[in-house]
């Protein structure tokens, strides 16, 4: 059951990500001058030689006997409506592994991939943004696309008619989600990873943070890339290889990630996998670059290992919830990670279902990846807001502990403990230090005949004093029940006589204003260089000495015994 503290740090992570979502709807939102037409119905295609009438782009699959192969030609045609005097018009469509010519009544206007196509490159998808005469309306315009790869596509968006502006407006308008997520991802991914690097030797449980930092920037990149979102904010002619390059990685990230929650006990076994799972990537980008096998041709090995990914973080999510063998803020990562997981292999089913997944709709399928991206983002952020306040209450017991270890009870000076310490750290000082030990007057006298709740005011009135003289120059130390210690690191350009001196003067002041029993001290001091090649212990015995000559001479000129 979530504690109190790991609600609240879930709560604020997702209204972190509500106020991003809803800064972005706000400022992308549109409300079009001119009409938009989406054109999916009434196109003629041809596979080849195969002809297809009045169907839809989005069912194309519909009518194709056989998937796609390298080399195939589609033709698409249909006549263009009107919409009125619009500026700017163009069309937009995303091709997906081919070569695109675009003609108007048979006169070429666009092309693209050519060139990639005749020397066998990759050609992955692209958004097209593709400018139309002002006399469109009533032409004819065909696509004629060649395929790259083999199984090209399935499934095709209809293209929109518009104004440009418009339609890139539009286009980001339905990718709001999309990139709301994949900015938050990258931003989160950026911040994250400055923090991580600056705390990474000094905590080294920020290990887990700073791959998880990295793995949101791969995410955000690859979420970005997928929907070709990438290419609308820089210039990215690799968008689809960036795509593959992030999306491969996303597995061997889940392992890294896995390992720093679980510290698994079978690790021979575990690196085996991470290792395998490195492996198949790496050995993808090898094919793609030396040998021109292409990235998607290799998409099914990916699929193998995002299955085996899968059951991975499944059995250990199952295994943590049932011994309970890893922290609260773990488990949050935890289940980020097996959230994530989820979503990710439901994209997996989506794609490997074909021209099924066309049924299922375009908002379901964004909302499926981005909303596991997020969550993972979300569970990240909630990781380190607890992490920080769990820090937080530690440090202060910390710093709590250290102050009852080293500090007195009733002044809250520093106590013998500390002034020892520093005594010993005054071994290796190179400066010129002193040491200045005082004596309280009277102490036992009050004590008698007024209480030593009175004593003790003695003691916290003196206390003052002595902070406001020379708590700035040095380390001021109550070492036992009525004496005191300073210890200056640097006291070559002070006056220690005039510092003792106002330490009196405030003595006496107090006495004029509160006189019901007479305050005073015996103080003595030295410095390092009165007792050369010789350690702080002997400089400190030095001003006690001097501290009791002093003490002597005041009760004597007093007519008092020296108490011993």
């Amino acid at each position: 059951m979530l504690t109190k503290k790991r609600v609240i740090a879930t709560l604020l992570s997702i209204l972190i990500m509500v106020i991003i979502f809803s800064l972005c709807q706000h400022v992308f939102a549109i409300h079009p001058d001119y009409p938009i037409a989406f054109m999916d119905e009434g196109w003629d295609v041809t596979i080849n030689t195969e002809n297809y009438k009045n169907i839809k782009m989005s069912e194309v699959f519909t009518v194709m006997d056989s998937k796609l192969k390298h080399g195939d030609v589609i033709f698409m045609s249909k006549t263009l409506p009107d919409l009125g005097e619009i500026p700017f018009p163009a069309i937009s469509f995303r091709s997906r592994y081919t070569t695109l010519e675009c003609f108007i009544d048979g006169e070429l206007i666009y092309k693209y991939g050519l060139t990639m196509y005749r020397e066998d490159k990759f050609i992955g998808k692209m958004m097209h943004f593709i400018t139309l005469p002002n006399d469109y309306a009533g032409k004819q315009i065909t696509f004629k696309m060649l395929a790259e790869e083999n199984d090209a596509f399935t499934v095709l968006e209809g293209p929109s008619l518009g104004s440009t502006p418009e339609l890139r407006m539009n286009f980001i308008n339905s990718h709001l989600f999309i990139i709301a997520a994949g900015m938050a991802l990258f931003v989160f991914g950026i911040v994250f990873l400055m923090l991580s690097l600056l705390f990474v030797t000094a905590i080294p449980d920020i290990a887990v943070q700073l791959y998880s930092s990295l793995m949101c920037i791969n995410l955000g990149a690859w979420l970005l890339s997928y929907y070709n979102v990438l290419s609308l904010f820089v210039y990215a002619p690799l968008e689809t290889q960036i795509e593959y390059f992030t999306l491969y990685l996303i597995v061997p990230f889940c392992y890294i990630i896995l390992y720093c929650i679980q510290k698994p006990e079978k690790k021979k076994l575990f690196f085996a996998f991470f290792i395998i799972s490195s492996l198949i990537p790496f050995f993808q980008f090898i094919l793609h670059f030396s040998f021109n096998i292409h990235l998607r041709a290799t998409l099914p090995m990916y699929h193998v290992d995002c299955v085996v990914g899968f059951i991975v973080v499944i059995y250990y999510t199952i295994n943590s919830i049932r011994k309970k063998n890893i922290s609260s803020a773990g488990m949050i990562q935890m289940i980020g990670l097996f959230i994530f997981t989820i979503a990710e292999f439901i994209h997996l089913i989506v794609y490997i279902l074909g021209p099924q997944r066309a049924q299922i709709t375009s908002l379901t399928a964004k909302v499926t990846i981005a909303g596991g991206c997020l969550f993972f983002v979300i569970c990240q952020i909630a990781f380190y807001l607890l992490y920080i306040t769990k820090t937080f209450a530690q440090r202060q017991e910390y710093a709590s502990l250290s102050r009852l270890a080293y500090a007195d009870g009733l002044t809250n000076l520093s106590n013998r403990a500390k002034s020892d310490k520093a005594l010993m750290d005054l071994n290796k000082a190179k400066t010129d230090y002193c040491i200045i030990s005082i004596d309280l007057n009277g102490l036992k006298p009050i004590n008698d005949k007024y209480g030593h709740l009175s004593g003790d005011k003695y003691i916290k009135d003196f206390a003052k004093v002595l902070t406001n003289t020379f708590e700035e120059l040095g380390l001021c130390a109550r070492i036992g029940g009525d004496e005191f210690l300073v210890i200056i690191e640097d006291a070559s350009d002070l006056d220690i006589e005039a510092l003792i001196g106002r330490m009196n003067s405030a003595l006496s002041v107090m006495n004029a204003l509160y006189p019901e029993y007479q305050r005073s001290v015996a103080s003595g001091y030295a410095y390092k260089h009165e007792c050369p090649d010789k350690d702080s212990h002997e400089v400190y015995l030095l001003a006690d000495q001097r501290m009791y000559e002093n003490k002597r001479r005041m009760h004597e000129e007093l007519g008092i015994a020296l108490r011993v």
